[in-house]
Formats: C-alpha cells, structure tokens, sequence
C-alpha cells in the first residue's frame, strides 16, 4: 500500500542520524493509527500546514510570549487562552501593569467555567519581567537566533522558546518537543527508549525534524496535528 501524500509504500524504512546514533523505522500503513506514515497523512488531510500559516499571520510578540509563560505544567491550553486574554486586556488597559497588577487579574475566576488560574504569582513574575526585557531591546528575526534570545527569558526553556518561534513564524527550524509528541514519537520509533525529554531534547527535536523532512510536511503542522489528535487520549 502506497501512501497518497507522500507516494511511499508502507514497507519502505526511514533512516534517522542523531547525535552519532543511526537507526530506521518502518513507514507503516497510513491507515494505521500511530505509525509514521499515519500522522503524515492526518497532517495533510486536515489542512494544518494552512493553519498553521493563519495562526502564524499576524502574531503579537507579546501576546505570544504570555500566552506560553501561562501554558504548561499542566495547564490546559484552554485555560492558557482564557489567561492570557485576561492579561492581555489589563496591558491594554495599562501597558505598564506590574507583576502585582497582573497577579491580581491572574487571580480572578477565568470565563467559561474554567476556574482559577493554577500559578498566579510565579506566572505574573516571569510575565513583567520578560515583557520589560522585550520592551528594552529588539529581538532577532532570524528563528533559530530568536529562540536562542527567548530561552534568556524569564521562565522559558526549549519547549516555550520553541513554541513562541513558530507561532509568530512558522519556522521549520524549530520543533515543540510536548508529552504528546514525545509519546508519539516513541511509540513509532522514530525516538530512542533510553532518551529522556529533559536531558535530551535536542535529540528529540533534531529527529522529529528528520522525520517532518521524510514525510514532506512542515514540522509545525506535523506537531499540531499530533498534538491535536493525542492530548485527550
């Protein structure tokens, strides 16, 4: 069986190459859940190179960055947009908001049912506190240099750098290295079993790269849809 995005045949084998290590893995069927050869076609067939363009048009540095300081550890993506409007409506309304400012409105119920917003004095601290490092000098355009200079701000490391660069550019020099994609990328091979997401995300990043290349796809628009289709499983 020949898969119809890319023409490969479902016996064909992928090689990687990361950091000395060489291996290949089997394309699989298309029509196989979790196999390599699935989550490509899902990425094509759900137009997420398209979306990801979109959601990259236009971005806000600003609302970018808080968006992903409030995200993670948990927090449901839902409850970050919910987060990060509420922010983003009080800097409008004082473009100048201390962290304590921003702590306060952190606090107050979310919209929607959500609730209450899980970290709000840690989050307000790194959000004032990269927000003025941002208004204090211009950030490189070039992606990789930009997540380079993210990862210098307050409470982002790879993953959230990784995040801010390709939704304001749709880069796909860069990769968000998520539980979910790191599931996924074990489960069809494409990940080595003795690599762990902290001490080795380069190595993740660097081979799902590999992997988008293979199967002819943004890595960004790979990433959403396995993201999508997995973080409820």
């Amino acid at each position: 069986m020949r898969d119809p995005h890319c023409g490969r045949s479902s016996n064909d084998r992928i090689a990687f190459t990361v950091k000395g290590q060489s291996w290949d893995v089997e394309w699989g069927s298309h029509d196989v859940f979790g196999t390599p050869a699935f989550w490509v076609n899902r990425t094509a067939a759900g137009r997420y190179e398209e979306r990801l363009a979109e959601s990259a048009s236009g971005a806000d540095i600003e609302s970018v960055v808080v968006f992903c300081l409030l995200g993670g550890s948990g927090i449901r993506a839902e409850s970050a947009r919910a987060a990060r409007q509420a922010v983003v409506d009080l800097l409008a309304e004082d473009p100048e908001a201390t962290a304590e400012a921003i702590e306060e409105r952190l606090r107050e119920p979310l919209p929607g049912g959500l609730g209450r917003y899980r970290f709000p004095v840690q989050r307000s601290e790194y959000i004032a506190a990269s927000l003025a490092q941002l208004r204090s000098e211009t950030p490189p355009q070039d992606p990789l240099e930009l997540k380079r200079y993210m990862q210098g701000l307050h409470g982002i490391g790879p993953q959230k750098a990784a995040h801010i660069v390709r939704n304001l550019t749709g880069s796909a020099e860069v990769a968000i290295v998520s539980a979910a994609l790191v599931r996924a990328l074990n489960s069809a091979g494409i990940s080595k079993p003795e690599w762990s997401a902290q001490r080795h995300y380069t190595r993740y990043e660097e081979a799902f790269l590999q992997y988008a290349a293979h199967g002819n796809v943004q890595p960004g628009a790979l990433d959403l849809c396995i993201w999508e289709k997995t973080r409820n499983a």
